[in-house]
This record gives C-alpha cells, structure tokens and sequence, in this order.
C-alpha cells in the first residue's frame, strides 16, 4: 500500500516538474536548439547535421540572474567561426523550481522550446545548445525567468573585434606610413581597405603600386602602406575584415604634417624673443630720453634761478650805490 502511494506520489512530482526539467530538440526555423545532446541545423530546405561541419568549435558562456536585482544582465560573445555552443544562465531564487517559468529568446522572437533545468541548492540553472553557422545566427539570445518578477540574462554574439591604434598615427609629407589592424586571435577570410571622402567611404585601389602597397604580415592582421604622403592623404583609413559569420570594421586617423610644423614652435619663440627685447630696448629708450628731458630741464632751471640771482644782485648793488651817493650829497 504504501509503495503504490509513493509510486503515485512520485508520478504526481514528475507530472508537475517535467515541463521545467523535460530534454529534447526543438527546431526554430533558422537553427535547431537542443540541451545537452547533440542534433540537426535546420537551413532552409536543407538539413545540415553536425557531422557536416568538423571544425565545430566547442563554446560555453554562463551568465548568472539574480531574482531580488533590477540590474541589466548581459554579456558579449565573440564567436569568430562555426560553433556548438552551449548557454547556461544561473538563476539565484529562494523558491521551488516548479513555481518559476523559463523560456529562451532569439532577439524579440520566442523560441518554442521547452528548457531544461538543473536545480543546484538555491541555483536554478536553465541551459540550452545552439549550433551557429551562418551570420543570421548572429543575434541576441535570452534567457527568461518568470516567478515573482520577470527577469532575464541576454548573450549577444558579436563577430571579433577589429584593434588598432588609438593615438592617430603622424607622418611627415614625402615620408611613408603604415596603417595597422588585427583581429588578434581570429583569422579572417579576407581584408579590405577603404579611405574616408567625407562621409563616405572609399576603396582604397591597390593597381597603384607607386601609392599603396599590402605589406606582408600574418593571417590575424592587415597592414596598409601609403608611399609618398601628401597632405590631402591625411584623414581616416579603413579596414574591414570578413569572417564566416560576419563582417567587422576598425579605423585609424593618419595625420600628415609638413616639414615645417616642427619649426613653428621655434620660430613662436624666436618671435617672442624678438617682441620681447625690442619691448625692453624701447622702454630703455624713453626711459634714457626722460632722464635727458630731465636733466635739461634742471639746467634750464639753474640757468634761469642764476640769471635771476644776477639780476637780483646787480640791482642790489645799484641800490647800494645810489643809496652812498645820496648819504654823500647830504653831507
């Protein structure tokens, strides 16, 4: 008896957690999603197993979702050639996992599979496989969990990134310059260069050998040299790679200067200097030329008060003079 009701309370259990815990290959209609075991891409018309492609590498990417946080969950994941991937998001939660709900996206599109779920303590683990290998397997992947409130992880699948140089590269005129780019650990198909005329881009043509020239470097990277550089060659530059799964571009600013930039400095100073002893040479002259005013004025000065006190005397001396004759003549 009691064996039939713990058979009957077991099948009960699985009744109610398999939606959350149930394995299996779902297809979208551009690829196959699936957990664990391995499946078919479903392209179009044409089923493509996995065995088709046997440089599949192996990816995994885990993001972990917090239940009692608002915060943005997100991550990038470069994804350079064709791979088996598998996502994992961790939700933390305090309640049984047959009272959250699950489900996975692919940008705003629901994907009709059912997710499955491994329970870790207080981690509710939600994980699916994607196998990517065209560029409009390049999207947005979400994982939702639906309990007290909604919240959600979201992978975006970037092809690589392109690196160059931050600072802008300086040359003079009639010098050469080499303009660089790499995809660092990911090999692209092919590269190509573009120039910028204004708001458009250009290709770069690479018959002028006199002008361009592709210097020899490894599969990662690409390396572009302008001969005999004129100022109209200064601006930004280009490179854009092409990946299996995409395409993706990075810039560099070259500036071309003339010979004559370096001297602008010295002749600013030069030309401060200049300014700076006429000033003094000027000031000294008034100051010289004051000091003469100066002095003659004084002498001037000196010549008057010497006249005055001559005059002064000699009519001193006629009153002096007159004053005895007229004591004279009384006597």
């Amino acid at each position: 008896m009691r064996s039939s009701l713990g058979a009957l309370s077991l099948s009960i259990f699985l009744f109610v957690v398999a939606p959350s815990f149930s394995k299996g290959t779902i297809t979208d209609a551009d690829f196959t999603t699936q957990v664990v075991t391995e499946g078919t891409v479903e392209m179009g018309n044409e089923n493509v197993t996995s065995s088709s492609y046997p440089e599949l590498i192996p990816m995994e990417a885990t993001l972990l979702v917090i239940e009692t946080s608002d915060a943005v969950v997100e991550k990038n994941v470069t994804i350079g050639n064709p791979a088996s991937i598998e996502l994992k998001c961790n939700f933390s939660t305090t309640r049984h996992p047959q009272f959250v709900y699950v489900y996975w996206k692919k940008g705003n599109d629901r994907i009709p599979t059912t997710s499955s779920v491994r329970v870790f303590e207080n981690i509710m683990q939600a994980h699916i496989r994607l196998t990517v290998t065209d560029k409009k397997h390049m999207d947005s992947y979400s994982c939702v969990f639906e309990g007290i409130k909604e919240r959600k992880g979201t992978f975006h699948f970037k092809v690589p990134e392109i690196y160059v140089k931050e600072k802008p590269l300086v040359n003079y005129e009639r010098d050469s310059a080499v303009v660089n780019c790499n995809s660092k650990n990911y090999v692209a198909l092919e590269w190509m260069w573009y120039a910028s005329n204004g708001s458009e881009k250009v290709p770069i043509d690479l018959t002028l050998k006199n002008k361009y020239e592709i210097v020899p470097s490894s599969h990662n990277e690409t390396k572009l040299k302008i001969k005999h550089l004129e100022s109209k060659d200064g601006g930004l530059y280009w490179c854009r790679a092409i990946f299996l799964l995409g395409d993706s571009e990075g810039k560099q600013n070259l500036k071309v200067l003339t010979y004559l930039v370096p001297l602008k400095p010295f002749l600013v100073v030069t030309a401060e200097v200049v300014i700076l002893i006429t000033g003094i040479f000027l000031y000294e002259l008034y100051t010289k030329r004051r000091q003469l005013s100066s002095e003659s004025g004084k002498e001037f000065e000196q010549a008057e008060q010497l006249k005055s006190e001559d005059h002064n005397g000699v009519h001193k001396n006629n009153q002096r003079t007159r004053h005895r004759k007229g004591d004279t003549s009384v006597n």
